[in-house]
């Protein structure tokens, strides 16, 4: 049997596919062994896509945090340089004022 045709008409009666028979033909046994494989792999990714989305979800969670952070240490940034900026601006005022007296001493 391994020389013989299956002829099938699609369509268009004067094009035809010719497909040859296989070699092998699989027993319903190895059709049932097979489709288990197949239903194997389809689970484990199906696993494999929940496991990346939760992951997706953590990375996510982990960027807004971040960014909540990363505004916070600016805001305090700010709030430190301002501080700064007065303590400096404190201490010139005070250089200026004891320069001014000590003209007024000499």
């Amino acid at each position: 049997m391994s020389g013989l045709r299956q002829i099938e008409f699609r369509g268009d009666p004067s094009r035809v596919a010719v497909f040859p028979v296989p070699e092998h033909v699989p027993t319903e046994s190895e059709l049932v062994r097979s489709l288990r494989e197949v239903e194997r792999r389809e689970r484990q990714l199906d696993q494999a896509l929940a496991a990346v989305a939760a992951q997706r979800e953590q990375l996510a969670a982990v960027q807004a945090e971040y960014e909540r952070r990363r505004l916070g240490l600016i805001e305090r940034t700010r709030e430190v340089e301002a501080e700064r900026d007065r303590l400096r601006a404190d201490r010139a005022d005070r250089v200026a004022e004891s320069l001014l007296q000590d003209r007024a001493l000499h």
